[in-house]
């Protein structure tokens, strides 16, 4: 049958935990045919609870009247009354005594826009002093009030329970949400639907406490009659309320779970799970109901305790978590921002704290298990101490980790890394990594395996497994490895004996022949070169061969400029010396990156319509375009003040006459002209014929090397 199949499936899950069960509920030991023997007595279970169904009305007015120290089922009206008042006189007690203290701590939240570390623990610490508060003036109202009433002790009990444990979820729910402080509030929702959620969680925490507070008091840990089928329909009232929190307050845990947007696989994985919370919280639901129904019909209570217990233990976890992650890191972040010192130091001690609350976790979840599985006090303490040394090595091996990080963060703090184009100034070129910088990164990545294998194996070692097979079979893993993936050893090997040689640093412009740009990241295997066009290659280390770098100790930059062909070459000399020499007087940046200043190295080349001359300087490699662009500008500033004129591309033409034509007969007489202007036509007649011969001679030695060639 398919209900026999899913009740038996559901023991072998609870079972496979350990042996459970108090030998005075007769829990099911496993043994030769225990499933039959399990589905056996749930099915007899079944049968009783169908049968016990018309005595459930006789069970609740039973456990109703004994809420009254007389009996009476009216009467427990008149006590719930004055419980109610007992509970709201102490409710507002709190509410002062947290509004009170907290008053100065959220002014100054609303000032400077940010909790801080302080402030939020000032919260915290009030919210506890609150219910402090709520404790002692319920129990002295219990003792001296509710004592004169006719409120049994029993009630009595039950309403302290409940109200206490109702106050301190809340708490938990109010650190979370802080409906009336957005500026302390671990996650992103709007501040109505933070008020909103507020109240509903409170009043279903309420009810849940309540239900499962009167379930304990009348009917907790019976397995039989009544009492029983009214346990198992509370536990499906309390599963309902769960299911009802969970869909109203999905976008409040899924921004819980994913905490603070991050990179890298832990951001991947949280990311994951606050998308796909919802059917994880109904499927832990339904296990939840799956393992109460189990417990309370074979004896195995104390594994529902357990996994509660440990689901609390998570979600305590998760808030401090975001607590601090909230305390400590910025509220907004820049995707590829370089985090500061004070940054670095506030995230290595965020994820210590947080490693400190997981080993306080792992110990509490050990004890809880430990009991849950009733082990004897030797096994218990024997497991407790095994737990305990995993842990403690795990954790300082983490510390160990995170220190080691910090120092090599801080000494890459001024590295350099990618930038877009045009981020920057033009003029503030990138200066390359020392060797350290360049070294270090390949250095965090070997710390981190060595610290994680070292603990690991230590932790393996300490909880009785043998460490020395595990060695073996990574020596011959590895051996394995190199003999198969050839090229992988070369590229590794070749990347070392280039760090030793120190060929290229991070944010030197290198040339491998085939593929050139500036070094962004050295990893184990390959380097990546980022184009100055912006595509970024990754290159093996055993592809690479000869290398070309560009930026290491000076650059010699020479340029030519086309001049005007009649320019006076000792001239441009002379300028362009004054000007490399002013230059360093006048601009103690620039005298700085140059080596040697500028001058000029002679005629490069001469061309139809240009005289072509070379420069040349020697700087620093950092930033040697822009000494170029300085050079550049005052050049031209300069030439132009000493008459020093540049090619243009502007092209003459001129017309020869035949050399064997007739010569030109003379023009005939002007006409007499007056007396007064004799004189001056003499003048421009002389002088019309000067420049007539002149042109002829000239244009006679153009055409003989033309008549020549001919």
């Amino acid at each position: 049958m398919p209900l026999r199949s899913y009740l038996a499936a559901a023991v072998i899950l609870l079972t496979l935990l350990g042996r459970a069960g108090a030998a005075e509920t007769a829990a099911v030991e496993p043994g030769p045919g225990w499933q039959e023997k399990a589905v056996a007595r749930i099915e007899a279970e079944i049968v009783a609870d169908i049968a016990a169904v018309p005595a459930i009305p006789e069970a609740l007015s039973r456990e109703w009247r004994s809420f009254d120290r007389t009996g009476s089922a009216a009467r427990v009206l008149l006590d719930i009354g004055w419980l109610v008042v007992a509970a709201l006189a102490a409710l507002a007690a709190e509410r002062a005594t947290t509004r009170g203290l907290s008053k100065r701590l959220r002014r100054k939240m609303r000032e400077t826009g940010e909790p801080g570390l302080l402030g939020l623990l000032g919260m915290l610490a009030s919210d506890i002093a609150g219910l402090a508060v709520f404790m002692a003036l319920y129990t002295v109202m219990k003792r001296h009030v509710l004592a004169n009433t006719a409120v049994s002790p029993g009630l009595d009990s039950l309403a302290m329970n409940v109200l206490v444990r109702w106050r301190i979820f809340a708490l938990i729910f109010r650190a979370v949400l802080r409906p009336h402080e957005p500026v302390a509030r671990l996650i992103d929702i709007p501040d109505d639907e933070a008020r909103r959620l507020s109240v509903f969680l409170s009043g279903a925490i309420f009810v849940v406490c309540a239900l499962v507070g009167f379930g304990r008091y009348g009917f907790a840990d019976e397995d039989n009659g009544a009492a029983h089928v009214l346990g198992l329909l509370i536990a499906a009232v309390v599963c309902v309320c769960y299911t009802t929190m969970l869909v109203r307050s999905r976008a409040a845990f899924e921004s819980l779970i994913r905490g603070r947007a991050s990179e890298g696989v832990v951001g991947a994985i949280r990311g994951g799970l606050a998308r796909a919370w919802l059917p994880i919280g109904l499927l832990m639901i339904a296990g939840l109901l799956v393992t109460f129904v189990a417990g309370l019909s074979l004896g195995l209570l104390s594994y529902y305790r357990a996994v509660s217990s440990t689901l609390g233990v998570l979600f305590i976890v998760l808030v401090v978590e975001r607590l601090t992650e909230r305390a400590w890191l910025p509220a907004r972040s820049v995707p590829g921002r370089r985090l500061d010192f004070g940054e670095m130091r506030a995230r290595a001690v965020h994820h210590i704290v947080i490693a400190i609350g997981l080993v306080v976790a792992a110990l509490t979840l050990t004890r809880i298990w430990s009991e849950a599985i009733e082990m004897t006090r030797d096994g218990a303490r024997a497991a407790m101490a095994s737990v305990s040394a995993a842990v403690w090595t795990l954790f300082g091996a983490y510390v160990l980790w995170q220190l080691v990080r910090l120092a090599i963060d801080r000494e890459l703090q001024g590295g350099v890394g990618p930038a877009l184009p045009g981020e920057a100034d033009d003029d503030e070129e990138i200066t390359p990594a020392t060797r350290l910088q360049t070294i270090l990164p390949l250095m965090r990545a070997a710390f981190a395996v060595l610290i994680g294998v070292v603990a690991v194996l230590t932790v393996l070692s300490g909880l009785g497994v043998n460490t020395a097979p595990l060695i073996a079979g990574a020596g011959v893993f590895g051996l394995a490895v190199s003999f198969g993936s050839q090229s992988l050893v070369r590229d590794v090997i070749s990347g070392l004996f280039y760090m030793w040689d120190d060929a290229f640093r991070v944010g030197e412009y290198i040339d491998t022949g085939r593929l050139k740009g500036t070094v962004e990241k050295l990893g184990v295997r390959s380097v990546r070169l980022r184009h100055q066009n912006g595509p970024l290659h990754t290159i093996p280390y055993g592809q690479l061969g000869a290398v070309t770098n560009l930026s290491r100790d000076f650059a010699t930059i020479k340029f030519n400029l086309r001049f005007d062909p009649r320019t006076d070459v000792e001239l441009v000399r002379k300028t362009t010396k004054q000007i490399g020499l002013a230059m360093q007087e006048d601009h103690p940046e620039l005298a700085v990156e140059i080596m040697q200043p500028l001058k000029l190295q002679g005629i490069a080349e001469v061309v139809d319509n240009a005289l072509v001359l070379r420069f040349k300087f020697t700087s620093r490699p950092v930033k040697p375009s822009w000494v170029q662009r300085e050079y550049l500008k005052r050049m031209y500033k300069v030439f132009a003040e000493k008459g020093v004129r540049f090619a243009t591309g502007a092209v003459f033409l001129q017309t020869v006459p035949p050399v064997d034509a007739e010569p030109a007969q003379p023009p005939p007489a002007p006409p007499a002209s007056p007396p007064g202007q004799t004189a001056g036509a003499a003048v421009a007649v002389a002088a019309g014929a000067a420049l007539g011969v002149a042109a002829a001679m000239e244009l006679g030695e153009l055409a003989e090397p033309a008549n020549t060639n001919a």
